[in-house]
């Protein structure tokens, strides 16, 4: 499934300044109420600039002739957009925005179709989402048990003795043979080269016997604090590790190199550029990633904006609170201009799907409640632990974003975050808001998401991970808690800042079919999951652009296209909403929308018609695609 096609898509077309005058004077549309066509001063945010060659009133890039949703606090719909010197200069109908075109503007006809701000996906593995493509790792997205040994089982037959096979994308739900996988389903494809498969979760580990012998893991072997070693019914390991138990195996298995992970990174924004994705959030970087990041910042070659959580040197979370002392200590400054770091990611629990890891109030359907995996021996002394680590970000004047799913884990969550508002509100830090956030929060209840609202912190949710888990749920967690998930409607009434992202490589950073699950709430079978959990598309939208930049604290300068702020734009291969800001066709045809061209600071950075050119060069080169993945396809869960 990796590599897969994520919908048609076709290219723009540019035209001279004539053909924009004349296609002007043939419009009898008129400016979208509230569109405005006056000067603006350049902003401040990062990315700002004058570029070379400026005439006074001319812009460098004008799209014109569509409806361009601006995404202010009007959901103005305009027909033109003009950026110079990466910043927004005006909008407004076609005709008004004559005057900004000269000799060197590259003017772009939209011919009806929808632009808007570029999408900004708050959550994406950038780094691991390059590394989940080959020939970094292995597909193994597939339907079965036996497919994905013959995956394996091939690998192995090309890779030196010894050497480690790495894959990524299993899912248990979608293996025909109704079954969790063993180490005995690999040991016949690669006795002697150790195995690691990780879930498209990132939250399990499927090895064969070679890797737990290098690993040492034998029937006595006990887990850290917050995973799982699956035994059978002799006590021996079965080879599925569950959430911190994972790094017993992964610490024995070679580091990718920093080459390695740059070109890895170089793939991840590609592929995001072709989704129409000029800013995500990466959650959770350690010190050889940062240093990848700030060197392609630094040089100009980072193509798009990113903010970072920081985690641990090895790429881990911190599980407790020295750790997290040991990331403060370390973390230098802030960056500036495409890359910046805002806060530190902590991780409070798993996640609510076969493994049932996600720490929840009541049992799991067949028993279980899950747990922290922040260090104690006891329930006590795990919320003491997350609850002295929330405070000591809060303290260092930092952005927290704790990955937390179940209900029980969100409520400790929440009272951290509550904790510290109430600290700043006694004079401590007065007048800080470092916009705390949970990630996930899958069964955040409304008592829950109140005390966020009060606290001032937001949410960060996963529709592609709702649309993949929906039909699943129910036997996971009932079918009340599966309708539950996701609590869209709930977490706006309570007050709370709802942003949206992808959380990939777990899932595909397709924001359109994530935009779709948000407005219907069906699982992949068609079937609606939580219809009272639906919203409106104004705010839909809202947390993909403008909710994201408030998380990033850069509402002032992103995440709309009003004057001013970069000139960020998505524009989709056909029309998504009218000139009054409504849906232009069913909710259900949304995912099938192309990104026909993504504007980065005023420059085009990518185009459908330049990405398949490239496609049939490589191929008429003879080089598989597979090799050098392609920016506009990749797995439904790799």
């Amino acid at each position: 499934m990796l590599l897969r096609a994520l919908g048609k898509v076709a290219g723009m077309t540019s035209l001279s300044r004539r053909g924009l005058l004349g296609a002007a004077a043939g419009s009898a549309a008129a400016v979208a109420a509230g569109a405005t066509s006056a000067h603006a001063k350049p902003g401040r945010g990062p990315g700002h600039g004058h570029g070379p060659g400026h005439r006074r009133g001319q812009a460098d890039l004008v799209l014109h002739g569509g409806s361009v949703l601006l995404l202010d606090r009007r959901f103005t719909v305009a027909e033109a957009v003009a950026i110079r010197g990466g910043v927004v200069v005006a909008t407004g109908a076609s005709r008004e925005l004559r005057r900004w075109i000269g000799r060197r503007t590259e003017v772009v006809n939209l011919h009806g179709r929808t632009a808007l701000p570029g999408i900004n996906d708050s959550h994406v593995h950038g780094i691991r989402t390059g590394l989940a493509l080959p020939p970094y790792n292995i597909d193994v997205g597939l339907s079965s048990i036996a497919d994905v040994a013959a995956a394996v089982g091939e690998a192995a037959a090309a890779a030196e003795p010894g050497a480690w096979i790495r894959g990524k994308g299993w899912n248990q739900d979608d293996f025909a043979e109704g079954r969790a996988p063993t180490r005995q389903d690999l040991d016949a494809v690669s006795p002697d080269n150790p195995v690691a498969l990780l879930d498209w979760s990132n939250h399990q580990l499927w090895v064969n016997s070679r890797a737990l012998e290098v690993a040492g893991i034998t029937a006595s072997t006990q887990p850290p604090a917050g995973g799982v070693i699956v035994k059978d019914g002799s006590g021996q390991p079965t080879g599925l590790l569950f959430e911190t138990a994972m790094g017993l195996v992964n610490q024995h298995i070679p580091p990718f190199t920093e080459e390695e992970q740059t070109g890895a990174l170089q793939n991840n924004i590609s592929l995001l550029l072709s989704q129409g994705i000029t800013s995500y959030t990466e959650p959770g970087v350690g010190a050889v990633q940062r240093q990848i990041y700030e060197r392609l910042a630094a040089a100009g070659e980072l193509r798009m904006r990113v903010t970072a959580l920081l985690s641990r040197d090895d790429d881990t979370y911190p599980v407790n609170a020295d750790q997290v002392r040991e990331i403060l200590a370390g973390r230098g400054g802030r960056g500036s201009g495409r890359f910046r770091v805002n806060g530190v990611k902590l991780r409070a629990d798993g996640v609510p799907i076969a493994s049932r890891t996600a720490w929840m109030r009541e049992p799991y359907v067949g028993g279980g409640r899950g747990s922290l995996v922040t260090d104690g021996s006891t329930d006590t002394e795990k919320v003491a632990e997350l609850l002295e680590m929330i405070a000591l970000v809060e303290a260092a004047g930092l952005q927290v974003g704790t990955h937390a799913t179940g209900d029980a884990a969100i409520d400790v969550v929440a009272e951290g975050y509550a904790r510290a508002a109430r600290g700043r509100g006694r004079g401590h830090g007065r007048g800080r808001k470092h916009r705390h956030y949970v990630i996930h929060g899958d069964f955040a209840w409304p008592e829950t998401l109140r005390l966020l609202a009060r606290s001032g912190a937001g949410i960060n949710f996963n529709p592609n991970i709702k649309q993949l888990i929906a039909d699943s749920q129910p036997g996971v967690v009932g079918p009340e808690r599966a309708a539950y998930q996701s609590p869209y409607a709930a977490a706006l009434r309570a007050g709370v800042r709802v942003a949206s992202s992808s959380d990939s490589p777990n899932v595909v950073p397709d924001w359109r079919q994530g935009l779709e699950t948000i407005l219907l709430r069906q699982g992949l079978s068609g079937e609606v999951s939580g219809p009272g959990q639906r919203i409106g598309l104004r705010p839909a939208l809202e947390s993909y652009t403008t909710v994201g930049a408030w998380q990033d604290h850069a509402e002032g300068w992103k995440g709309s296209l009003e004057r001013g702020k970069v000139g960020d734009v998505c524009v989709l291969d056909g029309r998504l909403v009218d000139r009054k800001g409504r849906l232009a066709l069913p909710a259900g045809e949304i995912s099938g929308l192309g990104v026909a061209m993504t504007v980065v600071g005023g420059e085009v950075a990518y185009t459908a018609e330049d990405a398949a050119q490239r496609r049939e060069a490589t191929a008429a080169a003879g080089v598989s695609w597979a090799s050098k993945p392609d920016p506009g396809g990749m797995c439904r869960h790799c």
